[in-house]
């Protein structure tokens, strides 16, 4: 998949542009999933006995290489194991906080014990922001957590 959208946003920005991009492929019956990188922060999984894995981007950004290569990493979640997607903004400044966070201090920040997706990403923004609310940010933010749940 990210070959194709390589393909066509180098047709469309000529090398001039980039952008980051991570793909995770989830079959939810099986738990069984397919992540490739380019460029992007890495795909933090966080596994229901509190162990965390970190599965960093192997190409890089889409747009900036004709032929790039792109290697999947196959995983297996259980029930109960989560994967946390993000943008760097997590990582930018702000007028008072010059640097915020490194991707190991929020891989740090995976409480195995939230019960939900909601919950467990509602915690590392809540650690993530700004303290004071006229503390603007440098970039935007958008984070997903995903929660792989028992069969009902």
């Amino acid at each position: 998949m990210l070959k194709a959208v390589n393909d066509d946003f180098r047709s469309i920005f000529g090398g001039r542009s980039f952008m980051t991009a991570m793909c995770v492929a989830l079959n939810h019956a099986t738990g069984s999933a397919h992540v490739v990188g380019a460029g992007h922060p890495p795909l933090l999984i966080l596994r229901r006995n509190g162990s965390t894995e970190s599965i960093p981007s192997v190409a890089p950004p889409l747009g900036l290489v004709e032929r790039s290569e792109f290697a999947e990493t196959a995983l297996d979640f259980e029930p109960g194991d989560a994967f946390l997607l993000y943008t760097d903004g997590l990582f930018g400044s702000s007028k008072h906080q010059p640097r915020r966070l490194t991707p190991q201090q929020l891989q740090n920040m995976l409480d195995h014990s939230a019960p939900t997706a909601e919950l467990l990403l509602k915690r590392i923004l809540d650690r993530a922001m700004p303290n004071n609310a006229k503390d603007s940010l440098s970039d935007d933010i958008t984070a997903m957590a995903v929660r792989r749940m028992a069969h009902q």
